[in-house]
């Protein structure tokens, strides 16, 4: 988010980032991660978990929490072709933030306790020995439950080879496997036993998945099996377990863009959240229901969800469930908003004026120090700009200078005033004349001159924005096919630094020319050209007509092709609107294969919450 100074004092609420596709931490990089679908961790007001290591399950866990991906850091705000944007605070962050894999749907028990480490240091083959891997040990539930929770929490030996330490591992879950049948054919076990068995064979199946990748599909399809066989047990915590559990398998088809699955998943959503026995793992599925159908345009539904849990679990006898439940009429009014959002940007008039009266009430709503409405309008405003409304994005701005242009912390008001300013020059180059100035590559004068008559498009990007290298390659695909036809590139590099844009150069060329700044005091995006037309993220397009004015700004993915074509056939006076609606939240339009867990099954019929 271009609130360069608030980073990192408020964000939005986890669920709603998720499913509108925005970052927590800026106008964020990377592809859109895959929607969070997994059993959560039941904790109340915090909806994800740090995916620990070596997940255990304690022997009396009744309530299993499971590894997610935090979509604070993996979700990215995104123009209409799906892609993010990278602000200047966001430059520092690249190098040091860790790499995120996708989330997979996985029931897996409570973190990890710390442990002892063995002494003195065996070998994998020792500890495999002294443990006895190679005998699953009869025994009573109590015995069998501490041999599996013993087992997980091995710490692995840190001298072996990898292949040793696949053999290892693959011995040890593989074990749990053996020791969970053997547990639910205890005579007796009760309800709670049964459950935690279940949890501690889904827990060895996801890291066995993990361990075993040439093996993986195969263990997921045997998992899937499983759950299908015990969805009809006659205990019921082990049923419910294996039901929600299914439902997540149809919510990740769903995700994954399967529209017959779409009432089918409303319909069972419904059903967990009226099952007499619901606790929070109900919560946290029904939930994440809730923010695919989001996520995937479908804001409706969402709030029809959450306002089901909201009426449901509203004064349950569970703490934890009643105090999630209270937190649920901001997550619908965001909700709200989303939905409003997106029928504005596919050109309903009346729901702009709605936008701007739900802004103001959710405003009402907080503190004048919660600065998660003012990340939501910077996001927002910097939306509408992309789908050319930018009408509604100086109402927006003017919104924020309105609720925040006197805010009690300075720096809030100096970002607001900045950011505000920069919307107002963004919003104000459609139809202006426009004009590079600058030097190129070598040091010698850009002559803009020389695009007269043509159709350009200028790209400001930086060697730190990997987005950025990613529509590069976009547009050199558009540049080739229409070259010929009189289009036209020029990139305005905004790197602070010559040697980050020196050692690019030296891996990969462009075929349009450079442009830099000639004083070597005014770079990055203190850069003359970035400063007069307000760029504050990254990438940042403007798609110049034959008489040198502005025809649109960030004509992003499949939209740069879309306005070739149509000034192209029909001159200036052609160019046209987007011709598909925005059937997404903004952020979420990203490939099926980096939407959805690994572990979504075309092939599995899953419509078993019933």
């Amino acid at each position: 988010m271009r609130v360069r100074v608030l980073l990192n004092k408020s964000c939005w609420s986890a669920a709603v980032a998720a499913a509108a596709g925005l970052t927590l931490s800026g106008c964020g990089g990377g592809d859109t991660a895959p929607p969070t679908v997994s059993i959560e961790q039941p904790a109340a007001g915090n909806s994800t978990a740090a995916a620990p290591t070596q997940p255990t399950v304690q022997v009396n866990a009744t309530q299993n929490a499971t590894p997610q991906t935090n979509p604070a850091t993996s979700a990215a705000a995104a123009s209409p072709a799906g892609g993010s944007k990278f602000t200047s605070t966001e430059q520092n962050m690249v190098a040091a933030a860790p790499a995120q894999d996708g989330a997979e749907m996985q029931v897996n028990g409570q973190a990890a306790q710390a442990q002892e480490d063995l002494t003195p240091a065996m070998t994998a083959a020792e500890l495999a020995a002294a443990m006895d891997l190679d005998n699953v040990p009869d025994g009573n539930a109590v015995q069998l439950l501490t041999y599996m929770n013993n087992l997980t929490a091995v710490p692995f030996p840190d001298n072996a080879t990898p292949a040793e330490l696949r053999q290892f591992a693959s011995k040890v879950y593989s074990n749990i496997l053996a020791a969970s049948d053997k547990l639910l054919a205890v005579p007796g076990a009760t309800s709670d036993v049964r459950r935690n068995a279940v949890q501690f064979k889904f827990n060895a199946y996801e890291m066995l998945i993990q361990i075993l990748p040439e093996q993986a599909n195969a263990i997921r399809q045997e998992r899937i099996q499983y759950a299908q066989n015990i969805a009809g047990s006659n205990d019921p915590e082990v049923s419910r377990f294996a039901r929600l559990f299914l439902f997540e398998q149809m919510l990740a088809q769903f995700a994954a863009g399967e529209p017959s699955l779409f009432q089918p998943v409303l319909e069972d959503s419904r059903y967990i959240i009226e099952d007499p026995n619901a606790d929070i793992m109900h919560f946290g599925v029904a939930e994440n229901a809730a923010t695919v159908f989001a996520r995937m345009g479908h804001t409706n539904e969402a709030v029809t969800i959450l306002t089901m849990m909201k009426n449901s679990f509203t004064g349950a006898k569970d703490e934890k469930l009643a105090a999630r439940a209270t937190e649920l009429d901001d997550m619908i009014m965001q909700y709200k908003i989303l939905g409003t959002m997106m029928a504005a940007a596919n050109g309903d008039e009346a729901s702009e004026d709605q936008l701007v009266a739900a802004l103001r009430a959710w405003i009402a709503t907080k503190e004048k120090e919660d600065l998660e409405p003012l990340q939501m309008l910077a996001t927002i405003e910097m939306q509408m700009e992309d789908y050319r409304k930018m009408q509604l994005a100086r109402r927006l701005a003017n919104l924020m200078l309105e609720h925040y242009g006197n805010h009690p912390d300075p720096q809030v008001v100096e970002s607001v005033n900045i950011s505000v300013k920069n919307a107002e020059k963004r919003t104000g180059l459609i139809a202006k004349p426009f004009v590079v100035e600058g030097n190129n590559l070598n040091g010698t004068p850009f002559n803009w001159e020389q695009y007269k008559g043509k159709w350009v498009l200028v790209d400001f990007w930086a060697t730190w924005c990997p987005i950025c290298i990613e529509e590069m390659d976009h547009i050199n695909q558009v540049y080739q096919k229409y070259r010929a036809k009189g289009f036209e590139v020029v990139s305005i590099n905004l790197d602070d630094t010559a040697e980050a844009r020196n050692q690019f150069f030296q891996q990969k060329q462009l075929p349009w020319p450079t442009v830099i700044s000639a004083n070597p005091d005014t770079t990055g995006f203190k850069d003359p050209n970035a400063q007069r037309c307000g760029v504050e993220a990254l990438p940042f397009l403007v798609f110049v007509g034959p008489d040198g004015t502005v025809v649109e700004i960030n004509p992003r993915g499949e939209r740069l092709e879309e306005l070739l074509q149509s000034v192209l056939n029909q001159g200036a006076g052609g160019v046209q609107s987007l011709s598909t609606p925005v059937t997404q939240v903004p952020g979420a339009t990203v490939p099926a294969n980096q939407m959805v867990p690994e572990t979504a099954e075309s092939d599995v019929s899953l419509k078993v919450v019933r």
